[in-house]
């Protein structure tokens, strides 16, 4: 009973909710009834983690928000300053993190786009659900400004982003087709995010679809 009404009452979880990123169509059919945006083809919905209180974690529903009395705007602040604060941020470059089956496959295509680009990871101190990040924007200019470049991002799963930098010679098409592969071959169907390559601009700092040329 005590486990409930913790859940119930909002000062006891607004620091343990967070953003988490799924692809909309995937799962458009269970979306009605949770608190979501749609960015782009992607939905961004808030998670009430409760494993300190042994019980499963729940995904934030318009009827929980009427409970805890608290309007969107409010639950998704909180869940924002939860998921992106200083001690839940990991930017590491891929191959420090990334299981080594995932890690030499996209490596390699690397390898055969530009050897001298570092491929970044950017996810969560937990690596659970960390795809969120390409939400991130103060470290995606963060990294941008320290490359020097815009970035493309390419969804690796729901729970990390791969971040590169951009210039002329990288071929956007061959990008998506390296997402495509890594989703077709090493990622769990429940762990897919998206076959779209995403661009971040660090003079608008804005994120959008990537166009190939």
């Amino acid at each position: 009973m005590n486990e409930m009404k913790s859940i119930i009452n909002w000062e006891d979880v607004k620091g343990k909710i967070f953003l988490r990123l799924v692809n909309y169509e995937k799962n458009k059919a269970d979306l009605e009834r949770k608190i979501h945006v749609k960015f782009l083809d992607l939905a961004i919905l808030v998670h009430c983690d409760c494993k300190e209180r042994n019980l499963d974690g729940f995904y934030v529903s318009k009827k929980q928000a009427l409970i805890w009395n608290k309007s969107i705007k409010d639950i998704y602040q909180a869940a924002l300053e939860n998921t992106y604060s200083k001690n839940n941020t990991l930017v590491t470059p891929i191959i420090n993190l990334l299981p080594q089956e995932t890690a030499y496959v996209v490596q390699d295509a690397m390898d055969i786009i530009n050897t001298e680009k570092v491929m970044m990871i950017l996810t969560n101190k937990s690596v659970s659900f960390g795809a969120a990040m390409l939400l991130n924007i103060s470290e995606l200019k963060k990294l941008a400004d320290q490359f020097d470049s815009n970035l493309y991002l390419l969804p690796s799963s729901v729970h990390e982003i791969l971040a590169i930098c951009s210039d002329q010679n990288t071929d956007v098409s061959y990008l998506t087709d390296m997402v495509n592969g890594v989703n077709n071959n090493v990622v769990r169907p429940e762990d897919y995010l998206s076959d779209h390559v995403y661009y971040f601009d660090r003079e608008k700092c804005e994120v959008t679809m990537a166009v190939p040329a």
